[in-house]
């Protein structure tokens, strides 16, 4: 896309463009950086909820890709809904370029020409009043 239709924020030396993905050698290709998920399989909750990834620690971008980017491996059906996604910097408390909707099949950029070694939290949430589960994959 020619730079100048592109748009471009600059936010806490953060480059986001709304260009496609311009993928790395070995983006977008298993093995992938995470897999990450959430499920309801009891019915339990009713509504919008939340899970951060991992569990403990935190990611790190790499020189695979310069991209942060997830896809969501669902079909659509109850167990593998859309979500939201979002990433969150270490030592922040709030998503850094807020939520991006992630449908079922697609990959979709949370931060785009992200620093090398930059440590990170990926924020998920799905409404699992309607779907049971959703799933994803993310590659940096």
């Amino acid at each position: 896309m020619a730079a100048a239709t592109a748009l471009l924020l600059i936010i806490a030396g953060l480059v986001v463009t709304t260009e496609p993905a311009q993928a790395a050698s070995g983006c977008r290709s298993a093995p992938y950086s995470a897999k990450f998920g959430m499920h309801d399989p009891f019915q339990m909750f009713n509504g919008m909820e939340d899970a951060y990834f991992p569990s403990s620690g935190s990611y790190r971008t790499t020189s695979q890709c310069r991209d942060i980017q997830v896809k969501n491996t669902g079909n659509g059906g109850a167990w593998g809904g859309p979500f939201w996604a979002c990433v969150v910097w270490v030592g922040r408390a709030t998503c850094a370029n807020g939520w991006t909707y992630v449908p079922p099949g697609q990959w979709r950029n949370l931060a785009t020409n992200v620093k090398d070694g930059t440590r990170f939290y990926l924020f998920m949430q799905t409404n699992l009043g309607t779907y049971e589960a959703a799933y994803g994959v993310g590659e940096w």
